[in-house]
């Protein structure tokens, strides 16, 4: 018989390698938004434009883009759970350097040490997805991965709340002390842990053999239905997400409440609430899992729809509300596509599988940042206007999406229940 999927906090009292790994990484998320608001003020303030930020949401996208094409590979080869420990160390001393900014002269060690900061979490990131299955059982696997976004949500919700009024009243310093902290914290409860992996075989010289697998990865997904299909869940949000995610940092810099971090602080918090409300929505709600992957298609649709009541709306407080509905469907979607490529996957390709997953998001996230960026600084449409074209294209892809992938959906339960037949 199936095992009953596990609750929240049993997971927590009956699994203590998840237990500690979940309190360190809660730390780390909390902190890192506190830095993320500090930088939006410290960009805000020293340059006063819109590009420069897009820039910032740019930089950061591609930088977590990039290397993913080889850190899925190191998340297979090399201990998960030492590529966690390592990258933690690394991103807390690279925020500690963020201290050295200044004036308008030093914008270009911002954009440095955010590529770096992010370069650190293109490690973690598939190590981290690709761990989860060696740290759970299979009835615990959906529960901690709805508590893993759930709890980033969060994060972001109070990280950014408490961040922008602590950047308001003490400045950006502390809360790039506080990040650099957090990430100590999370380095050494992960050291903690025993992460079981079985890992690819090293049969040659690193280069060589490290391109063949990278090759290797690729192969397998592309001639594997049930993960290609899946794999661009995520990415089909960011293709507009990415934009009318920057474009809530202009949104909170004119609503304001007399303190630009206050208004940018808001606005993330209304999306940590959205998206910590997803995981907790698919958890209870979204029971029939023959029905995700075609729910995926729509929950980006959904994201849209909310974004159109935001173009809509007069700028105020409320908008938030917006923010959150939008947020809970994307919040959804993510744990949602990821458990299903947990379960779709192997453990000896599942950290290519991820970082895969992870190029395709934030290549398309930072394309559409730089497109989003470009067409307000260049163009005679304003932000309102702007916001409303990207919610629409939004709500388009996620149907054309659902129309694409049906069949193969279909085609796929077919063959499971005549397996199992």
């Amino acid at each position: 018989m199936e095992e009953r999927e596990v609750g929240f906090i049993e997971l927590l009292r009956v699994n203590p390698k998840f237990r500690r790994y979940w309190v360190g990484n809660s730390i780390s998320m909390l902190g890192e938004w506190f830095n993320t608001v500090a930088l939006f003020v410290l960009l805000d303030e020293l340059t006063g434009s819109e590009l420069a930020i897009g820039l910032l949401f740019m930089i950061r996208m591609f930088s977590l883009a990039f290397p993913q094409v080889f850190t899925g590979m190191l998340a297979d080869r090399f201990s998960r759970k030492w590529l966690m420990v390592v990258a933690n160390f690394g991103a807390a001393v690279t925020v500690s350097c963020f201290l050295l900014v200044n004036d308008k002269n030093d914008v270009w060690l911002i954009y440095f040490l955010s590529a770096l900061l992010m370069l650190f979490h293109s490690v973690y990131v598939p190590a981290e997805n690709a761990a989860m299955p060696n740290i759970t059982e299979d009835n615990e696997l959906l529960t901690a991965n709805a508590m893993n976004s759930a709890t980033w949500s969060a994060s972001l919700a109070l990280g950014s709340a408490i961040g922008g009024i602590v950047v308001a009243q003490y400045g950006v310093d502390v809360a790039f002390i506080v990040n650099a902290i957090a990430f100590i914290i999370a380095g050494i409860m992960i050291l903690t842990i025993e992460i079981p992996q079985k890992k690819l075989e090293d049969d040659g010289s690193f280069i060589a053999t490290s391109l063949a697998q990278v090759w290797e990865g690729f192969r397998i997904i592309r001639t594997t239905p049930r993960i290609y299909r899946i794999i661009t869940a995520k990415a089909l949000w960011g293709i507009f997400g990415g934009g009318l995610v920057y474009m809530l940092v202009l949104l909170g810099t004119e609503i304001g409440f007399g303190e630009v971090a206050t208004g940018i602080g808001l606005m993330f918090a209304a999306r940590g609430i959205g998206t910590g409300l997803g995981p907790i929505i698919a958890r209870y709600g979204l029971t029939n899992r023959t029905k995700w992957p075609l729910i995926l298609g729509w929950l980006v649709s959904i994201c849209g729809a909310g974004y159109i009541a935001i173009g809509w709306l007069s700028w105020g407080w409320w908008v938030a509300i917006a923010v959150i509905f939008s947020h809970a469907a994307s919040g959804a979607n993510w744990v949602i596509s990821t458990v299903l490529l947990q379960e779709r996957s192997k453990d000896e390709w599942r950290g290519r599988m991820f970082s895969t997953d992870f190029l395709l998001l934030t290549t398309v996230n930072g394309l559409s940042t730089l497109l989003a960026s470009s067409i307000l600084e260049y163009s005679t449409i304003g932000l309102r206007e702007l916001v409303q074209i990207f919610a629409v294209g939004q709500v388009l892809t996620g149907i054309i999406w659902v129309m694409l992938i049906a069949p193969g959906e279909r085609r796929f339960l077919e063959d499971m229940k005549t397996a199992t037949s």
